[in-house]
């Protein structure tokens, strides 16, 4: 028995993807704000994250 796309079940607000995306850049700004002399590392370290979650994908 086939269900019809409109009883199916209701997909997530956020997907895994910009979940992590979300929580890297939040880690990073505290990490910023507690040694602002690891700002350029943290950033290229955020960057690094986020490229590999848009090339892994959901």
């Amino acid at each position: 028995m086939r269900v019809r796309p409109d009883q199916a079940e209701p997909r997530p607000l956020i997907s895994t993807r910009a979940l992590v995306i979300i929580l890297a850049a939040v880690g990073a700004a505290a990490l910023t704000a507690a040694a602002p002399w690891l700002a350029i590392p943290i950033g290229v370290g955020v960057g690094v994250v986020t490229l590999l979650a848009q090339i892994v994908k959901d």
